[in-house]
């Protein structure tokens, strides 16, 4: 018997007789394990090709039509897979939106979508101020972090702030009225709780409930001090001449009843914090540095928004630099004004004068939260 020809036999081993053919190039092996070192060998996939040649014969065939409705059905799966995820995931669009965009209506007038809660005064508000808030696409991270509002029992705008510490990204709340560094010292003061442990959150609500009963009952003995005895007026006065006589009792009144009446003593200060706050701005050609605007950490930050483009909301560095000792990566805005030829505005000259001012804070914890406790927040716009 004579032997059989190689190429009738394994195209890897050329030992057995092949069994399987690959559907990428028709590469016939006998076994597993010479498929899978034909894969290795000539980094094919394995996986056939929809587009390539085919002759009409091997078309009308049982085998022919599996592969042709596979292929088919393969994108019909990824197109809804896709749309699910647009509408439903990200939600960039409507599903009606969808459904007129494949049937070719995306050109006709579409329904206007009500204004979210808020969203007409905060437009009027930007206007007043003449700052301009670029919008990012839809569905990009910026505009879904975008929480800005607005209060309505502050009258004002409730701003979403990127606080930037070196390598450290915070998004945090702050009221337009509220000075930026104490909009600041609240945004620490709630990351710090949000990254306590469950105990230590415990511990904190005790020692503030033993802080509270503590300045109550000092306050309650300090009134109790100085209350007048209006039981000792009838000897106040001489029953001869019929005098009245208060050095006595205005010798027992304390010093400082004025100060002792109007409350609980005076809080304990955060320790300030020595940082410099800039604004950055947004728009610039990528061969500058980052530009950043020096603020006054004492103002509001409306007035510090004033004039000012911003990409959906304000990005806020927190340096330990001066302006005059900045890294060189970045830059002030006056140095990018000089550089492109542009004259600064009256703006950036008001703020040039008060720029490099430290944030400083010496409210209490409680004291520092208690106006943002009372917002009224409308929907994100």
């Amino acid at each position: 018997m004579s032997d059989p020809l190689l190429s009738s036999l394994c195209r890897i081993c050329n030992i057995n007789v092949p069994k399987y053919t690959c559907p990428r190039c028709s590469l016939q092996t006998c076994s597993l394990a010479c498929s899978r070192r034909h894969k290795a060998w000539a980094s094919c996939s394995g996986v056939r090709d929809p587009t390539v040649y085919k002759p009409r014969s091997q078309l009308a065939t049982p085998a022919g039509i599996d592969h042709d409705y596979n292929f088919l059905h393969g994108i019909e799966h990824r197109i809804e897979r896709s749309e699910k995820e647009i509408v439903e995931e990200r939600r960039l669009v409507e599903k009606a939106e969808l459904e007129s965009a494949r049937r070719g209506e995306e050109g006709r007038k579409r329904k206007r979508e009500p204004e979210a809660a808020g969203e007409a005064q905060i437009k009027r508000a930007l206007e007043g101020m003449g700052t301009v808030v670029k919008r990012a696409p839809k569905g990009m991270r910026r505009n879904v972090e975008n929480g800005t509002s607005w209060s309505r029992n502050q009258k004002c705008i409730y701003w979403q702030v990127e606080w930037i510490h070196g390598e450290e990204r915070v998004l945090g709340k702050a009221m337009g009225k509220r000075p930026l560094g104490e909009a600041y010292m609240a945004s620490l003061d709630e990351e710090r709780r949000k990254n306590m442990s469950s105990q230590e959150r415990k511990a904190e609500r005790k020692r503030k409930a033993t802080e509270s009963k503590q300045r109550l009952a000092k306050k309650a003995r300090t009134d109790a001090e100085t209350d007048l005895d209006l039981t000792t007026v009838p000897i106040l006065q001489d029953p001869e001449t019929g005098a009245w006589n208060f050095s006595s009792i205005l010798a027992s009144v304390p010093e400082n009843t004025d100060t002792a009446l109007e409350g609980s003593p005076a809080p304990e200060p955060i320790p300030s914090l020595s940082h410099y706050l800039y604004l950055y701005r947004p728009h610039t050609p990528s061969t500058f540095p980052k530009v950043l605007i020096p603020l006054d950490a004492t103002q509001p930050l409306d007035t510090l928004l004033r004039g000012r483009v911003l990409l959906e909301f304000p990005t806020i560095y927190v340096l330990d630099e001066a302006p005059d000792d900045l890294p060189e990566k970045f830059m002030l805005e006056k140095q990018y004004l000089a550089a492109i030829g542009q004259e600064p505005s009256s703006d950036t000259e008001m703020e040039e004068a008060g720029e490099g001012t430290e944030t400083s804070s010496s409210e209490e914890d409680e004291t520092s939260s208690s106006g943002e406790d009372e917002v009224e927040d409308g929907e994100v716009v």
